[in-house]
């Protein structure tokens, strides 16, 4: 039997949430096998997905959501597992020039000597 679209998306939807409550579950894990002494509450999940579980505070928090310093797009997270988007990169990549930098994209010298020439 053929399953609709909608009950195909339930699924990826609940494939998901499993992965994350996994990702969460195994983060809180790492850091419960350790002594008390030696628990930071940070670091990577199986060397590749970050976590923190520290209080963010709101500098931490604004730099992993708007960073216009950095040109990484995925960062590590102000809190939780998983990553962060960085927003201002995310829109200078995209040639938006609204992240604050004042830098936008521009042509290369040879696009507007071509462009002047036709």
């Amino acid at each position: 039997m053929l399953k609709t679209l909608r009950s195909e998306l339930d699924d990826l939807a609940w494939l998901l949430r499993m992965a994350a409550f996994a990702a969460l579950a195994g983060a809180v894990y790492t850091e419960l096998r350790k002594p008390a002494e030696e628990r930071t509450w940070h670091g990577r999940l199986l060397g590749v997905v970050p976590y923190d579980f520290r209080p963010p505070t709101p500098a931490k928090v604004i730099d992993a959501w708007w960073n216009p310093k950095s040109s990484r797009i995925v960062g590590e997270p102000a809190f939780g597992v998983g990553w962060s988007i960085n927003v201002a990169a995310l829109a200078d990549r995209l040639g938006s020039s609204g992240n604050g930098t004042g830098r936008r994209r521009t042509k290369t010298g040879a696009a507007r000597k071509a462009k002047a020439a036709a």
